[in-house]
């Protein structure tokens, strides 16, 4: 009963979090998706055609280089500090007004992000008359824009996949009590999980070892387990530090080790972290269960051990389990 009830209040707790990082993505997902209808129909506007423009079948062949490279800047754009963008959209819009492109202004970022500069553009114009030109300006500039959006949608949907697997994952829906479990994969997920409470300040290191065998556990408990103790990792750290992950294999054992680079745990306390209600944390920040429950899933339920050694600066949990946990063997709940 004490560990459902600290399941709970991990998912209530986490519910919030998880949240904040599903509408970041839907939000830029519904935004790309609005600006999307309009730039079609600017580009509708703008459609090129090659009777009524007279192209010539080498003028195609630049549009057609002119639409890949509009393509390819969307994964690899130029980047410039905010200043010198401003001074280069400026001049290209000068450029445009000074040609008689109308709506100049509409147009100068997606040159910019497209690589060019007055000079490119002098080129550019080379292939073109001067009453083409304006099409060819706004065709391409619509384009870029385009291909820059489904690439923004398509990001954003990614990230709220990664996100919905990871929860799947992390709660391990219908499936068996005992899984095979991929231990790196459950830790990646729980980060998933707890994105948003790793701050800008705090990185993440992950020493993986290679080939590491999959172990037979309680799938769902053990994301609890790996929750509890990122979770206090993180909270030590107070938004400024490193999180490194270990893992290797010792045998029929598989070693987890969570450190962080926290203010660390007194010596006379560490004895007593995996103690009922007991916490270091502030009232009404933690109940001082999440540890005690996350013993009981390793030591009684997994037939595991997890210790704790901490110094000023430095926090280690290390997490053994058997690889194979066998069904008649394992504790009934």
């Amino acid at each position: 009963m004490l560990r459902q009830s600290e399941k709970l209040a991990t998912l209530g707790k986490l519910s919030a979090g998880m949240a904040h990082e599903l509408n970041n993505p839907v939000a830029a997902a519904q935004r790309g998706a609005g600006q999307l209808r309009t730039a079609v129909a600017q580009l509708q506007h703008a459609y090129l055609s090659p009777d009524e423009l007279n192209l010539s079948g080498a003028q195609l062949k630049s549009l057609l280089a002119l639409g890949q490279l509009a393509q390819e800047r969307v994964a690899q754009p130029v980047v410039l500090d905010s200043l010198a963008c401003s001074d280069r959209e400026y001049e290209v819009e000068r450029w445009l007004e000074e040609r008689g492109v109308e709506h100049a202004w509409e147009f100068s970022s997606a040159l910019v992000s497209l690589g060019y500069d007055p000079d490119g553009l002098a080129e550019l114009s080379r292939r073109f008359a001067a009453h083409q030109l304006p099409v060819v300006i706004a065709w391409l500039s619509g384009t870029y824009t385009i291909y820059s959006l489904l690439h923004e949608i398509g990001d954003a949907t990614g990230r709220i996949a990664e996100i919905v697997n990871a929860l799947k994952a992390y709660t391990y829906l219908d499936q068996a009590p005992i899984q095979s479990v991929d231990v790196q994969a459950s830790l990646d997920n729980t980060l998933v999980i707890l994105r948003s409470k790793l701050k800008a300040g705090i990185s993440v290191r992950r020493d993986y070892a290679d080939d590491l065998p999959r172990i037979q556990a309680y799938g769902s408990e053990m994301n609890q387990v790996w929750t509890n103790i990122i979770d206090n990792a993180i909270d030590a750290m107070e938004g400024q530090g490193e999180l490194i992950l270990r893992t290797r294999q010792d045998g029929q054992w598989v070693i987890v080790q969570i450190e962080d680079t926290g203010s660390g745990l007194p010596e006379a306390i560490q004895s007593k972290i995996f103690d009922p209600f007991f916490t270091t944390k502030p009232p009404g920040a933690g109940a001082g269960l999440g540890l005690t429950v996350s013993h009981s899933i390793v030591v009684q339920k997994h037939r595991g051990k997890i210790v704790v050694c901490s110094e000023p600066g430095q926090t280690c949990f290390e997490v053994r389990l058997p690889i194979n946990l066998e069904p008649s063997s394992a504790p009934v709940k």
